[in-house]
């Protein structure tokens, strides 16, 4: 293992979204800061929506869940609102996450933080009134403020992809999923999943704009060629998994392309059957469900995904999958599941 910018490695702090020990046997410092009193049930939250249901029975699915990530205790995550800052929070010895809970895009750097065990600070940023502090730390490091940012030691980095890549590098443990894999072979699949990820988003985004809306927001009146190129991009995704036999797009054990793909095909899958009529659910044989209902029982997805009833009101309220940069949303709001 090894670790960059002097940052706690993950054997040094053991706080991860699976583990078999008791947290009190954990390691203390910076775990205990993290550690706040926000408890995630035991028990895999069940979706509010009919297409997939996270309490199935399903005995393949099981056993490569069992197999890829195991938890006997709750994981306790604290948010800190960016808004009750003053200053750019220390991070010496320490890694920051800034993000907006309702961003896909960091949602993917706190699943992987999650998912690898690293001990972290989130520090919740409200997109539509920047803090100046966060805007002052984004221009001193030469790039846009947004997140995700992460920041350990004094150095920040953007660019959801590289953070979570970033993470992946330098925070290795055996307790842990590797995520990256090992062999050539699946890192060039693995590369080749999330190069692909771009224009599945896209065609997703294009899909629900339809003619009527911009991108990233729910219009109307979606043309043959919107629905066709979004079901090519369903078609690869199913490819891969019945490649690998599922449920993950690697196999038995949840990739970085799994967490890279979740937080925007779970929206697709809130969204689509009611504004479009197209259940991405239904399509692909079930393969789509099965994938979904393996990564909803992982503890990283639970906590970081936002509340399916809750989130869907918003959509139906403002009509697009980035309201979050133009209205207000606490960090709990759509979280409530983490307070």
């Amino acid at each position: 293992m090894r670790a960059v910018m002097g940052c706690p490695t993950a054997t040094q702090h053991m706080c991860p979204a699976v583990i078999s020990r008791p947290l009190s046997s954990r390691a203390p410092g910076l775990l205990s800061s993290w550690l706040g009193t926000k408890a995630v049930p035991s028990q895999p939250r069940r979706r509010h929506f009919g297409f997939y249901t996270l309490a199935r029975s399903k005995a393949r699915g099981r056993r490569a869940i069992a197999t890829a990530m195991k938890s006997s205790a709750p994981l306790r995550i604290e948010i800190i609102e960016g808004s009750q800052l003053q200053n750019r929070p220390d991070s010496t010895n320490n890694v920051v996450l800034y993000t907006h809970m309702l961003c896909p895009y960091a949602q993917t750097a706190l699943l992987t933080l999650l998912c690898k065990g690293v001990p972290h600070q989130v520090v919740h940023i409200d997109l539509s009134q920047k803090p100046a502090w966060f805007t002052q730390l984004c221009h001193h490091e030469g790039f846009a403020a947004t997140v995700p940012v992460i920041d350990c030691n004094g150095k920040a980095q953007t660019e959801s992809i590289d953070i979570c890549r970033w993470v992946c590098d330098n925070f290795q443990a055996p307790e842990f999923p590797m995520l990256t894999f090992s062999s050539p072979q699946d890192k060039n699949q693995i590369d080749l999943l999330i190069q692909q990820r771009p224009g599945f988003v896209s065609a997703g985004m294009d899909l629900l704009a339809g003619a009527t809306g911009r991108h990233w927001q729910i219009g109307t009146k979606q043309s043959q060629q919107q629905w066709e190129a979004f079901e090519q991009h369903l078609t690869v995704f199913q490819d891969a998994i019945k490649r690998s036999g599922g449920p993950y797009l690697m196999g038995s054990e949840v990739s970085l392309a799994d967490l890279l793909y979740f937080p925007f095909m779970e929206r697709f899958a809130l969204s689509m059957p009611e504004f479009t009529g197209f259940d991405p659910c239904d399509a692909c044989d079930g393969i789509m469900s099965d994938w979904l209902e393996a990564m909803g029982h992982l503890t990283c997805c639970q906590l970081a995904s936002a509340d399916d009833k809750l989130f869907q009101q918003a959509l139906r309220q403002e009509r697009s999958l980035d309201f979050f940069d133009y209205s207000t949303y606490t960090a709990y709001q759509l979280h409530p599941h983490l307070q």
